[in-house]
């Protein structure tokens, strides 16, 4: 893996990254333990015996190409869900700071009211975390 990257709540620049499985490279995913995608055979139709060869070899052709779908969709499901799973680990990290800087701001606040009442009134409290409703 070139890189592990935590997505920030919708703040990422991301040229290369890896998570689980796949790759995805500017701005293009690929798996990357599924192998090439199997080319399509070429249908001869020349003659019944040729065609009928067409035929095996496609048989053949669509057995590799659904093995290569379901590794292709299982290599994609186990990133997006890790990148939901980064995603909402980093999004509750960024909550807790902000809400703690709240509660810090408060705290502040009402120590500097406290000690004295004569002087300027001070600022209105910080902004709500961001993503939640107060």
């Amino acid at each position: 893996m070139k890189s592990i990257v935590h997505l920030a709540a919708s703040i990422a620049v991301i040229t290369t990254f890896t998570a689980n499985a796949g790759i995805l490279e500017n701005g293009k995913w690929s798996p990357s333990g599924c192998g090439g995608m199997p080319e399509a055979p070429v249908i001869d139709s020349s003659s019944a015996e040729a065609f009928n060869q067409s035929i095996g070899t496609l048989n053949a052709w669509q057995e590799k190409i659904q093995a290569y779908h379901d590794c292709m969709v299982k290599e994609a499901n186990a990133d997006s869900s890790a990148i939901n799973q980064d995603a909402t680990a980093e999004q509750a990290r960024i909550n807790e700071a902000v809400e703690k800087m709240n509660k810090e701001v408060a705290a502040g606040k009402q120590k500097a009211e406290q000690s004295s009442s004569s002087s300027p009134s001070l600022t209105p409290s910080p902004a709500p975390v961001p993503g939640q409703a107060y």
